[in-house]
C-alpha cells in the first residue's frame, strides 16, 4: 500500500525546497548586482576605438605610434574622472596633488561623479568619444587614450606628457564640451512615477498579507486599533521599500557606474516580466515571483500576535520579500533616476513612487474601515491575479526595452 501521508509530506518538503531556492536565487542575484556596482573593474588602458593596448607595452607604442597621444585633446590635456567616495579615487586624488605642482605643462580637467548630474553626463559623453561603454572611476582620458585606475595612472601619465612635449600633434579634433548635452536630457515624468508606483503596488504580495490580517482582526480590535495595525504595517512597507531605492542609487552615485546598473537592472526587469506572463499564461498552486511558500508560517505566527511591533515586523519581512521577486518596475525606475538627477533630486522622486506604492494599501485599509469586508476584497483579489500579473509583466517588458536601448543605444 501507499503511504499517502509520506507522499503528502515529500511534496509539502519539495514544495518548500523549491520555494528556499527561488527566494534564495532570487536574493543572490540582487546581492550579485551590488557587488558588480560596489567593486570596480581591475585597472586597465585603452585606446580611443576602444580596444584594450597592454599596460606594459604603452611607453614603446606610445613613442612608435604619435597618435595614441596627438589626437582629440590638446597636448597636456587631461579628463579626470573620480569620485569623492571611492577609495581607490582617493589613491589617484593624491597623485594629482603631488604631481600636478612638478607639472605645468598638464592642464588637468576634473569631474568628481557623486551626487552630479552634470558630470556624470560628462563622464557618458566622454565615454562615447572613446568608445568605451562600461569604465569605472577614477579614469583619465589624454590624448588618444584611456587609463583605468590608479595604478595606471601614477605609472603612466607622466611618459604620455612627456611624450607629448616632444612632438607636434597631426590633427586635434573639435571635442565638443559635455555641458552641450545637458540640455537635450528628457526630465522623469511624475505620471510615469506615479503610474509605475501604483503598478508595482497593486501586486498580489502586500495585498494578501494585508488583508488577511484585517481579516483576523476585524471580530477583535476595534477600529481604531484597526487604522493604527494597518497603518504601522503599511508604514514599515514604505520605510523598507524608500530605504532600499535609496540605497541602491546611493550605491550607483558613489560608484559612478549607471550604464552597467542600467543594462544590469533591464535585464532583471527583462527576466521578471518575462515569468510574470508565463505565470499570468500557464496558473500554478507556486508562481516563480512570490513571497515563498516556506516563509508562511512564520509571517502567519507574526499576524496572530495582533500587536503594534509584529505589524512593523511583518511589513519589513514583505517588503524584504517583495523587493527580489516584484522589484523589476522599482529597478527600472531607479535607473531612469540615476541617469538623470543627483541625490537631493532623486528623494523626490523615491518619495513620490513609494507613496504611490502603498496607496493602494491605504486605499484597502480605508475601504475596509468604511465596511467593505476584507474577505471581498480577498476574492477579487484572487480572481484579478492572473490579470494583474500579466499587466505588470507586459509593462515589465517594456521598461526593460526602454532602459535597455537607453544604456547600450
Amino acid at each position: 500500500m501507499y503511504n499517502y501521508g509520506s507522499i503528502t509530506s515529500l511534496k509539502s518538503e519539495t514544495n518548500s525546497m523549491n520555494s528556499h531556492i527561488r527566494y534564495i536565487t532570487a536574493w543572490a542575484g540582487f546581492l550579485l548586482l551590488l557587488c558588480l556596482l560596489i567593486f570596480p573593474a581591475a585597472a586597465e588602458v585603452y585606446a580611443a576605438n576602444g580596444s584594450q593596448i597592454p599596460s606594459d607595452t604603452l611607453p614603446d607604442l606610445i613613442r612608435e605610434d604619435p597618435s595614441l597621444v596627438s589626437a582629440n585633446l590638446h597636448p597636456g590635456e587631461v579628463v579626470f574622472f573620480t569620485n569623492s567616495h571611492c577609495g581607490a579615487c582617493r589613491d589617484a586624488d593624491e597623485f594629482f596633488h603631488e604631481f600636478s605642482p612638478t607639472h605645468p605643462e598638464m592642464n588637468l580637467e576634473a569631474y568628481d561623479l557623486f551626487n552630479s548630474t552634470e558630470n556624470r553626463t560628462a563622464f557618458t559623453v566622454y565615454k562615447q568619444r572613446y568608445h568605451l561603454d562600461h569604465l569605472s572611476t577614477p579614469s583619465i582620458m589624454v590624448g588618444n587614450l584611456t587609463l583605468e585606475g590608479s595604478p595606471d595612472i601614477r605609472t603612466h601619465l607622466g611618459d604620455i606628457l612627456s611624450v607629448q612635449q616632444d612632438q607636434k600633434p597631426s590633427t586635434v579634433f573639435d571635442f565638443f564640451k559635455p555641458s552641450d548635452s545637458l540640455s537635450n536630457h528628457e526630465e522623469i515624468s511624475f505620471l510615469l512615477i506615479i503610474g509605475a508606483g501604483l503598478l508595482d503596488g497593486i501586486n498580489p504580495c502586500a495585498f494578501a498579507v494585508l488583508i488577511i490580517m484585517l481579516v483576523n482582526m476585524m471580530a477583535q480590535k476595534s477600529r481604531r486599533a484597526i487604522l493604527v495595525t494597518g497603518l504601522i504595517y503599511t508604514g514599515a512597507v514604505f520605510v523598507f521599500y524608500f530605504l532600499s531605492g535609496l540605497g541602491i542609487f546611493s550605491v550607483i552615485q558613489t560608484t559612478g557606474v549607471t550604464a552597467l546598473f542600467s543594462v544590469v537592472a533591464g535585464c532583471i526587469a527583462l527576466l521578471a516580466g518575462i515569468l510574470m506572463i508565463k505565470d499570468a499564461l500557464i496558473p500554478t498552486n507556486m508562481p516563480t515571483l512570490a513571497i515563498p511558500a516556506s516563509q508562511a508560517g512564520r509571517i502567519s505566527r507574526i499576524m496572530n500576535r495582533a500587536t503594534l511591533p509584529a505589524a512593523f515586523l511583518l511589513g519589513i519581512m514583505v517588503g524584504m520579500f517583495e523587493l527580489p521577486c516584484t522589484g523589476g518596475i522599482y529597478l527600472s525606475i531607479i535607473s531612469m533616476i540615476s541617469m538623470r538627477v543627483d541625490l537631493m533630486h532623486s528623494l523626490v522622486y523615491l518619495l513620490v513612487y513609494n507613496v504611490a506604492f502603498v496607496l493602494p494599501l491605504l486605499i484597502i485599509l480605508a475601504l475596509v474601515l468604511f465596511g467593505l469586508p476584507p474577505e471581498r476584497v480577498n476574492e477579487w483579489r484572487l480572481e484579478q491575479r492572473r490579470v494583474l500579473r500579466g499587466v505588470i509583466g507586459v509593462v515589465l517588458i517594456i521598461f526593460a526595452s526602454y532602459i535597455l536601448y537607453e544604456a547600450l543605444g
